[in-house]
């Protein structure tokens, strides 16, 4: 029962009881130690997909975590397999103002589902002690109004192409026809809705593309070879030659420089090198000895140099 009376509205009534637990929930964590208040959760709403077969009167707030940055809260369900995980919304204490929504994000299963969460006040739950407290079905179960079984649709749409994966594409997506392809939806009552891809030759679907008068012919030929029937030239590298592909190119790279020559050629370069050492060193002896002639005639030469004074016609010489 309302302990008073006091602006009459659904969150007003809600701060004041257990809603959107049952009437009849602990609100107790499993130690018993940590209790929800009343005017700690006002309103929820959280809708599931049917295809899940989910029993409404199941799902409860499974874990509380509290401290003085914020708080987070995880719905769960109760099934045959254990509690799983089936929600949750994260608050900052911060920015927090009384009756503020949340989003409650959907996990694993339940990815999906995307529903709402409404704090009312953090008075309370702020006087008791901080820290990660969880809960059984019986302490925290929530009304079965609470939960709104829904049909499941497409949430996001992702493009494959080899490897490489988009992003998440949500929202409105169109899908645009090409050159020689057509998208047909195909709507027959009584009938779920199809959409029908048709690669047809000639359709014309699109403008033929218009070159300019620079554009150059395309590769048809490599040093005569064409190509395999699916127009496909096939480059094979060996041991030493690398072959990496790059935008609109190829680049090879000797990877380890394998010798041209062989042992024959090797052989003869050897010889005619030891020729050429032998006649290097008989040159340096035949230097050794030109030079110590070339002094021994330096020295001849100035032993017989004249005086100073010069011969002139008048005065003979000796």
């Amino acid at each position: 029962m309302p302990v008073g009376h006091f602006n009459l509205d659904w969150l007003a009534h809600n701060a004041q009881r257990s809603y959107p637990l049952v009437a009849d929930s602990t609100k107790l964590d499993v130690t018993g130690t940590f209790t929800i208040p009343d005017d700690f959760i006002v309103a929820m709403y959280l809708p599931v997909s049917w295809a899940n077969n989910i029993d409404t009167g199941k799902f409860f707030v499974k874990r509380l975590e509290t401290g003085p940055v914020g708080y987070s809260i995880t719905i769960g369900y109760s099934s045959t397999g254990g509690d799983v995980d089936v929600a949750s919304a994260l608050l900052s204490t911060a920015s927090h103002t009384t009756n503020q929504v949340y989003g409650l994000g959907g996990l694993g299963d339940f990815s999906d589902s995307w529903g709402w969460v409404q704090i009312g006040s953090l008075n309370n739950i702020n006087n008791q002690s901080a820290g990660r407290w969880e809960f059984l079905v019986d302490g925290s179960r929530l009304e079965p109004d609470v939960i709104r079984p829904n049909i499941r649709n497409v949430m996001s749409i992702q493009l494959e192409n080899g490897s490489e994966i988009s992003s998440e594409l949500t929202g409105v997506i169109r899908l645009v026809a090409g050159r020689n392809f057509r998208i047909t939806p195909v709507l027959v009552s009584g009938m779920d809705p199809t959409i029908v891809f048709d690669a047809i030759e000639g359709e014309g679907l699109t403008e033929t593309c218009v070159c300019d008068d620079t554009s150059t012919e395309p590769i048809r030929t490599i040093n005569g070879i064409p190509p395999d029937g699916e127009g496909n030239f096939t480059f094979l590298g060996d041991n030493c030659m690398e072959i990496v592909s790059g935008s609109h190119a190829l680049t090879f790279n000797d990877v380890c420089s394998e010798p041209c020559c062989g042992c024959t050629e090797l052989e003869i370069i050897t010889q005619a090198l030891e020729s050429f050492g032998s006649k290097a060193t008989t040159l340096e002896n035949f230097l050794v000895s030109l030079e110590a002639r070339v002094t021994q005639t330096d020295q001849v030469i100035l032993g017989s140099r004249l005086g100073d004074r010069g011969c002139t016609p008048a005065t003979p010489c000796g």
